[in-house]
C-alpha cells in the first residue's frame, strides 16, 4: 500500500510531464486533446466511485437489517429466559422442589426422592420431568444420571 508521500511523488511527476509537455506543444489543438482526455479521465473515476458508493450504501442497507434481526432475536432470548412463565400455575410442592433444586444447585430424581419421602422413584422424576416441560428447570447429563438445574435467569 502506498503512503502519502509516494502518492504525492508520483503526483508530482505526472503533473511535472504535463507541464512540460503544454510548453512545448504550441497548438491548441493538441493541448485541447490533452485536457479532454483529462476530463474523461475524471469522469470514469467519478463512475468508479459513484459504483462504489452505491455498492457500500447497500451492504450498510443489510448491515442495518442484521442488527435488526439480532436485536429482534435478543429480545425473544430475554423474555424466553426467564425463570418461570408467567402463565404456569405451580403446585404447592413443585414450589418445595424448586426450593430445595435452588439450594442444592442440582437434584436427581433420586435426591427428590429422599428428600420429600417418595415411595417411588417414578414420582419424583415425573415431578422433575414435568417442571422441565414447563420450561423452568433444566436437564443436565452426567453419563447414564439425569440432573435438574434451575434456569439462567
Amino acid at each position: 500500500m502506498k503512503n502519502q508521500t509516494s502518492y504525492s511523488e508520483e503526483f508530482r511527476e505526472l503533473t511535472e510531464d504535463l507541464s512540460e509537455a503544454v510548453h512545448e506543444v504550441a497548438d491548441p489543438v493538441a493541448i485541447a486533446s490533452m485536457l479532454y482526455t483529462i476530463a474523461e479521465e475524471k469522469k470514469n473515476n467519478n463512475l468508479v466511485v459513484k459504483d462504489i458508493n452505491g455498492k457500500f450504501d447497500q451492504m450498510m442497507a443489510k448491515l442495518d437489517k442484521i442488527a435488526t434481526l439480532l436485536e429482534i432475536i435478543a429480545e425473544k432470548n430475554e423474555a424466553a429466559s426467564n425463570t418461570r412463565p408467567d402463565n404456569i400455575d405451580i403446585s404447592d410442592r413443585d414450589e418445595e422442589i424448586l426450593e430445595f433444586v435452588k439450594a442444592q444447585k442440582r437434584v436427581c430424581a433420586d435426591d427428590v426422592q429422599n428428600h420429600f419421602s417418595y415411595r417411588g422413584r417414578n414420582a419424583a422424576s415425573a415431578r422433575l420431568n414435568k417442571l422441565f416441560r414447563d420450561n423452568i428447570v433444566e436437564k443436565v447429563y452426567a453419563g447414564r444420571n439425569v440432573y435438574y438445574t434451575l434456569k439462567n435467569p
